[in-house]
């Protein structure tokens, strides 16, 4: 638990220069991928540090939604590797909610109300990006890949199936809106309808699947000609310090640029900064640390065994099984892994979180361990009933790893940041949308949008979970190092 503690508080540092290549990224975007202006902008109203889908979302929605084009702002998004390189291009690809399997756990933790919150908004916002894809130009459409698919969850634990189950009855029962939204599977069905072997029962239902760098990548080219003069892209370019200004009235009346955000290429003075930076949220937000911290997933692209069918259009798989902590080895096995096929290539995209927990708990994303790879390599053939000979293994055409952003009280971290937080005395326009657990595509999209409208001042969005704003009271009683660390020692326990 002490080198826990140690990892939970160091500094992630900034994005490491050479991470591992995403397959995702393959073929880099042509056009904004290493964008920069000729010149540093000098001036600019919203710093914006992350160019991931909740970067993406804060800016398209000050940009968009501003009441006339005389009020626009000017936003700059900083970025410290080439565009979209962070978790967004490091992800599983699916559009999927965890509704039905963790309404249960998050009734008994939050309490029923904020359970009902924070599953209707996952459903809402997969919706809404669906709704948003389908909105764009044919050309954006064809290149993200976005397709319905019935996605199954097929779980491996028999009291851990129990609870999966218990959980999405409670779940029809407390948002009957969605009552039908998910299916049981019993355990005799699963192999028949799923092509899954040994699972003790499974929960299925509609979701999508989508290429995410090229949707995000996408959205920002279109942003850059829609909005020429009020957006700057800034790739390759880290915020390495912020200073805070105390205006000098006397002197410049009705200056506002509080900000001076330091970069390898010269200071952006800013009025507002946003960090939308996740699991690096805390260095350069030093009192984060331990409340918002790095985790360290592995993502393969691999080839499709000779006996399996190409369903990528029309189904998507997950694999659920209680965590494990060897407390000998160290090794840390979240239990779940997530799958979809390429409906082009029948390419398998499977991701897990398997290693040792010290080397999860980091931000290096510049190699991938052998735990990691082991657990991957090892997973298709005896997960699918047909699709790989006995005693064979997949072929591996791409592997990498990414980092996730995880909390204290495993709930993100949206809203003003306060002074003490961050660092600067006096600073008083400091925004964050960070620390998404692992489940992003199903929150960051609509969580831009409801950072927005607060930051417009146009209040906070009826539909946005109460319990993911940064308050004092939260900060008090859940979201600090020593809450983490119980949660990591209450793993332990268990595994002993």
């Amino acid at each position: 638990m002490t080198n826990i503690r140690t990892a939970l508080v160091a500094d992630p540092l900034l994005p490491r220069p050479n991470p591992t290549a995403s397959l995702w990224q393959n073929p880099a975007h042509p056009i904004v991928a290493a964008i920069q202006s000729p010149t540093l902008p000098t001036l600019t109203d919203y710093v914006i540090i992350g160019s991931g889908i909740t970067g993406c979302s804060v800016a398209r929605s000050l940009l968009d939604d501003c009441k006339s084009p005389d009020e626009r702002p000017h936003v700059t998004i900083l970025e410290a590797r080439t565009l979209c390189s962070g978790a967004t291009a490091r992800n599983g690809g699916h559009l999927v909610t965890p509704a039905g399997h963790t309404y249960g756990p998050l009734a008994k933790r939050y309490g029923e109300e904020a359970a009902k919150e924070i599953t209707r908004f996952s459903i809402m916002n997969i919706d809404r990006l669906m709704k948003l894809v389908r909105e764009m130009d044919p050309k954006l459409q064809e290149e993200c890949q976005m397709r319905d698919v019935l996605k199954v969850m097929a779980v491996f634990d028999e009291d851990l199936w129990k609870e999966v189950e218990e959980s999405v009855r409670a779940f029809q029962r407390g948002v009957p809106e969605h009552r039908t939204f998910h299916r049981i599977i019993e355990r005799n069905d699963v192999p028949e309808k799923w092509n899954v072997k040994g699972a003790c029962g499974a929960v299925e239902h509609e979701a999508g699947a989508i290429w995410p760098y090229r949707l995000i990548t996408g959205m920002f080219e279109r942003l850059l000609a829609r909005y020429p003069y009020n957006l700057s892209i800034e790739t390759n370019t880290p915020a390495t310090s912020i200073q805070y200004i105390v205006p000098d009235l006397s002197t410049t009346p009705g200056s506002d640029y509080k900000y001076a955000v330091s970069t390898p290429r010269g200071i952006i003075h800013a009025k507002r900064i946003v960090h939308c930076t996740n699991a690096y949220a805390s260095h350069l937000l030093s009192p984060l640390a331990g409340r918002i911290y790095p985790f360290r997933g592995t993502m393969s692209v691999q080839k499709a065994g000779p006996n399996l069918k190409n369903l990528g259009n029309e189904k998507s798989w997950s694999s659920m099984s209680r965590s494990q902590f060897d407390l000998k080895s160290g090794v840390f096995q979240y239990g779940l892994y997530y799958l979809q096929q390429n409906g082009k290539t029948g390419d398998i995209w499977v991701g897990n979180e398997c290693d040792n927990v010290l080397e999860a708990l980091q931000s290096d994303d510049t190699y991938v361990s052998e735990e990691g790879r082991k657990a991957l390599l090892s997973f298709l053939p005896n997960y699918f009933l047909e699709g790989w000979p006995s005693g064979s293994k997949p072929d591996l055409k791409a592997i990498w790893t990414g980092i996730q952003g995880h909390t204290a009280d495993g709930l993100p971290v949206v809203g003003k940041v306060p002074e003490h937080l961050t660092g600067r005395q006096g600073s008083d326009d400091e925004w964050v949308a960070a620390g998404f657990n692992g489940y992003g595509m199903d929150k960051c999209w609509l969580t831009g949008e409801a950072l927005a409208s607060i930051m417009m001042d146009r209040g906070v969005a009826t539909w946005f979970p109460k319990c993911f704003l940064l308050t004092e009271e939260r900060l008090e009683k859940t979201l600090h190092l020593e809450h983490a660390l119980e949660n990591w020692r209450s793993i332990a326990t268990k595994a002993t």
